[in-house]
């Protein structure tokens, strides 16, 4: 689920992108990549933004230990509270030799942002296929310069013209399913506590 929900993101970002721009042949400007190699090298795609999940967090505000329950058919049925995530994703632009593309390249990731800070089924028609999930928000994360080391290290990587977002949120839930406990059908009363109670 996450893997769809970002890589329709990606296309969202490309499809703007590829509007006012045009890319030779059928190349998206934006791909879901993932930024190190089976080798665990730093590994881009030429020419292009890569999209990238930073990290996944669990978002405690809205956490709830409440266990739905449902009766239908004198049979229970059971939903484990939904788990809700928020995403940090990074762009990261590689034109190789064209620092002034890289740097127009994520300007205009940023103007897509700006004009869609939010997904809703209204306005992203393939959103209504996922669950759960009505409305996708979108925010700026600005990494202050100190942990940029701390990040482009664990990407593998050198400082490139990028920026992260944050997007949530993203509610993650199974099916309900069939409880094993039974309906109490009758109470049977003990005669002798009821004859004590006389």
């Amino acid at each position: 689920m996450i893997g769809d929900i970002l890589q329709l993101i990606a296309k969202e970002v490309s499809t703007f992108i590829d509007s006012d721009i045009k890319m030779p042949t059928d190349k998206k400007s934006v791909v879901l990549h993932k930024p190190n190699s089976i080798n665990g090298e730093f590994n881009l795609p030429d020419n292009a933004i890569s999209m990238s999940l930073l990290n996944i967090e669990e978002e405690l505000s809205t956490k709830s230990a409440m266990v739905k329950k449902r009766v239908e058919n004198r049979k229970v049925y059971t939903q484990n509270p939904a788990v809700n995530l928020n995403l940090q994703i990074i762009f990261i632009s590689n034109f190789a030799n064209d620092y002034l593309n890289e740097l127009n390249y994520i300007t205009k990731v940023i103007e897509f942002f700006q004009q869609k800070m939010a997904f809703t089924v209204e306005n992203t028609k393939e959103l209504d296929k996922f669950k759960n999930i009505e409305k996708l928000n979108f925010m700026l994360n600005t990494i202050p310069l100190e942990q940029q080391s701390g990040l482009w290290s664990l990407l593998g990587g050198k400082y490139m013209p990028s920026v992260v977002y944050r997007v949530g949120l993203i509610a993650i839930q199974d099916e309900e399913k069939l409880s094993k406990v039974k309906i109490v059908k009758t109470v049977k009363l003990n005669s002798n506590i009821s004859n004590n109670l006389v």
